[in-house]
């Protein structure tokens, strides 16, 4: 099929940019759950801080695999999905400098989010997306002209 590109090519060009999104939203998530557990729920009882970053972590994991793989599907609504789960960590963890937490790791819980962001953002990341857009439209219309027969 000429539509389709060529596997090695679109990896080369795209997996690094696409990884790196993914990266600093794992690290978002997990430094924001972090801080969380030594500021806002420093007087909770131990037990019941693992239940709460535990689920929290369930959630964050859900959202962001959920949306990665829809903006791999083509869906362009799952870019702002993704871009939400980013915004998200980055206002949740702003507030936290007014406790006395370590200034390198504070700036790197402000600093994930933000190149997650700038990454999401690029160039690459929205050739990327357009490229898979297109490609779902072609295997769209491959089936349907199957249904067709």
């Amino acid at each position: 099929m000429s539509g389709f590109p060529d596997m090695g090519r679109f990896l080369a060009r795209y997996f690094p940019v696409f990884m790196g999104t993914i990266f600093m939203a794992i690290f978002s998530g997990a430094a924001a759950i972090s801080m969380a557990g030594v500021t806002y729920l420093r007087g909770v009882d131990p037990a019941l801080k693992s239940s709460y970053t535990g689920g929290a972590i369930l959630v964050l994991v859900a959202v962001l695999v959920f949306g990665n793989v829809m903006i791999a599907r083509g869906y362009s609504w799952a870019t702002r999905l993704v871009a939400g789960y980013l915004g998200s960590c980055l206002l949740f963890v702003l507030p936290m400098i007014q406790y006395d937490v370590n200034g390198l790791v504070y700036g790197s819980t402000v600093l994930f989010p933000l190149l997650g962001l700038l990454l999401l953002n690029s160039k690459r990341h929205r050739e990327m997306r357009q490229r898979l857009l297109e490609i779902r439209h072609l295997r769209q219309a491959v089936i349907a002209t199957r249904k067709k027969r």
